[in-house]
């Protein structure tokens, strides 16, 4: 997740220019532009794409392609299920918002006052700081899967399909010293999110899947949408095959379907469909989850990169579009080793924006620069109603500029 910040000024330097000339759409839900845009980005690279857009009352959903790289297992259909990865972290933040109220944790209190000898540090974190991923706790993945820094799928093999305790991948993630002094920078941590799975077990004495089926699943009408087992791998029902590239051209894609679930649990473990993402975020908008206060909390946010934020598991993101240039959509983006998804709502909750895909990109199969304008793009449609048009000759080498530029897909990369 060192990437965050390339991904998102990536995004600023290449899609948002296009906005302040984008067409605008008519006031509804424009089907047609949508339809394009997705047909754009299933050109953009050979994936299947799963989304559900929103404006007020009126829903476009669609699907494109397979579920199978190889054409096999039939279309894609708008109620597959994905591992939605990182947009957990969303559900697990508003249940400790929701703990906070009731007077069972402090989120400015050390994190080891609730969970004593969990992190082996003199100086550590409070509840907030790691929620907002200013804690300066590192990331297991990098540990876990060390060989992807450079390309090689060596541990990948070797390590998806190993189930973990979460105290153990703590461990693993907490092997060396912090990278800053709590509060002193920010870097997105998984194993922070861990941290916090667990924190809700100690407050609850249940199961984190039961806190979240309790407290967000059957309180947003999510039927769907669950947490697995612990000890488990696989998706249940239909889903678009979640893939990564390898960068060997005799087997280009690794089928990660078996990555065990309990890799990122409550950084990122959830199972749901995109209507039901919408769904949730819906729910956690119109004070269905938060009341008034828990939300503002909540949306409190740390800038990491020009007009892109972080708050309590919310990221806020600016996409400037010409109605309102400095509007900030709010939700979270997911990259569980396959499926990439993204989902981003106005603050009204009138417009929201879900969608999936499902290769995690690692080896650049797709053009970059293309592929982060077909996102761009969509998500510009989708949230602004804009048409940002054909990318510009001027885009590429603006994304060229971009030191170690990758795609967005990769905003929160494993997780």
């Amino acid at each position: 997740m060192r990437r965050l910040l390339t991904s998102l000024s990536a995004l600023a330097l290449i899609a948002v220019p296009g906005a302040a000339a984008a067409q605008t759409s008519d006031p509804g839900l424009d089907e047609s532009l949508l339809d394009r845009k997705l047909d754009a980005l299933a050109d953009a690279a050979d994936h299947s794409i799963v989304a559900e857009v929103r404006l007020g009352d009126d829903t476009w959903s669609e699907a494109a392609g397979r579920r199978e790289i190889d054409g096999g297992g039939g279309r894609v259909d708008e109620d597959d299920r994905v591992r939605i990865a990182s947009l957990t972290k969303s559900m697990v933040a508003a249940v400790l918002l929701q703990l906070q109220s009731e007077g069972e944790v402090d989120l400015d209190r050390p994190l080891s006052d609730y969970l004593p000898g969990l992190l082996p540090y003199d100086e550590e974190p409070s509840v907030r700081q790691v929620l907002r991923h200013t804690s300066g706790l590192n990331d297991y993945f990098q540990y876990l899967y060390a060989s992807l820094a450079t390309g090689d799928m060596t541990d990948v093999y070797a390590n998806h399909r190993t189930h973990f305790a979460p105290e153990e991948l703590i461990a693993v993630g907490t092997q060396d010293p912090l990278l800053f002094a709590p509060g002193e920078g920010w870097s997105y941590s998984n194993t922070g999110y861990l941290a916090l799975g667990l924190l809700v077990e100690e407050l609850t004495g249940d199961e984190l899947r039961e806190v979240l089926d309790d407290r967000i699943f059957d309180p947003a009408g999510l039927r769907d949408t669950y947490l697995p087992r612990d000890r488990t791998s696989g998706i249940r029902g239909a889903n678009p095959v979640p893939y990564l590239t390898t960068g060997d051209p005799r087997d280009p894609y690794f089928d990660t379907t078996r990555l065990s679930n309990d890799q990122m649990w409550a950084a990122g473990g959830v199972m749901s469909t995109m209507e039901e993402v919408n769904d949730f975020y819906d729910a956690l908008l119109d004070g269905t989850l938060l009341d008034a206060a828990e939300l503002a909390e909540m949306r409190e946010f740390t800038e990491i990169a020009p007009g892109n934020s972080y708050g309590l598991g919310l990221i806020g993101l600016v996409l400037g579009c010409t109605a309102d240039p400095g509007e900030v959509f709010l939700g979270h983006t997911g990259g569980g080793l396959g499926h990439q998804t993204y989902s981003f709502h106005s603050a009204d909750g009138e417009r929201q924006m879900t969608f999936t895909w499902n290769v995690d990109d690692r080896h650049g199969a797709a053009d970059p620069a293309e592929l982060n304008w077909a996102l761009g793009s969509f998500l510009i449609a989708g949230l602004c109603g804009e048409d940002v048009g054909e990318m510009p000759a001027g885009a590429r080498a603006q994304a060229q500029a971009v030191p170690d530029l990758v795609l967005l897909s990769e905003l929160t990369r494993a997780g």
